[in-house]
């Protein structure tokens, strides 16, 4: 069975979510729940990149304080990566989270959802080579937060490529009508 896209008037095969021909949503509720979804788990990634990037500022300026010298030097560069993929994934999680919900940019949403997953596996890698780390803690602080939120929102964007297009041409073509309503207004008169 195929179903008729109102936009174009082509036929689209039954199990289809957009049209092929133009990306008109045929049942764009069922799909837009997931994109957003995935969007959600980005903010969430963000604000937990956020929270471990101030810890591990905190940790890197009092590390001295808490432990004697020569453990605290053995333990400054575990603080250090965690800082950098911290900060790292909360300046790809926070824009891959408003490009997800948007709907502005498959291509960049996917490239930073990507690098901050990447960013949360090398948070939750110098984890677990801590010196005396628990397997538990590194799950439980690392692992679900900054590596499989953003893992999940991945996933869920992925195959989604179509809903970004469909925004992307309805944003061209309101751009364009926009454009000729104002020339229309700024003519002259005859």
């Amino acid at each position: 069975m195929v179903i008729k896209c109102p936009k174009c008037g082509r036929t689209a095969p039954d199990d289809s979510i957009y049209c092929p021909y133009c990306a008109y949503g045929l049942r764009p509720l069922a799909i837009t729940i997931r994109v957003s979804a995935g969007g959600i788990l980005a903010l969430v990634a963000a604000v937990a990149s956020l929270i471990f990037f101030t810890l591990s500022i905190r940790a890197l300026l009092e590390i001295y304080s808490w432990y004697p010298q020569i453990v605290a030097q053995s333990w400054f560069i575990y603080d250090q990566m965690l800082t950098i993929f911290a900060f790292f994934g909360l300046f790809t999680a926070l824009p891959a989270a408003v490009l997800a919900l948007s709907r502005k940019s498959y291509r960049w949403t996917m490239i930073l959802m990507t690098l901050c997953t990447l960013s949360g596996g090398g948070a939750w890698i110098t984890s677990m080579i801590i010196p005396d780390s628990k397997l538990l803690n590194s799950v439980l602080y690392y692992f679900l937060p900054v590596f499989l939120t953003p893992l999940v929102g991945t996933v869920l964007i992925s195959p989604r490529k179509a809903e970004f297009k469909q925004y992307t041409k309805r944003h061209q073509k309101n751009e364009r009508d926009k454009e000729k309503n104002e020339s229309k207004t700024q003519q002259p008169a005859s």
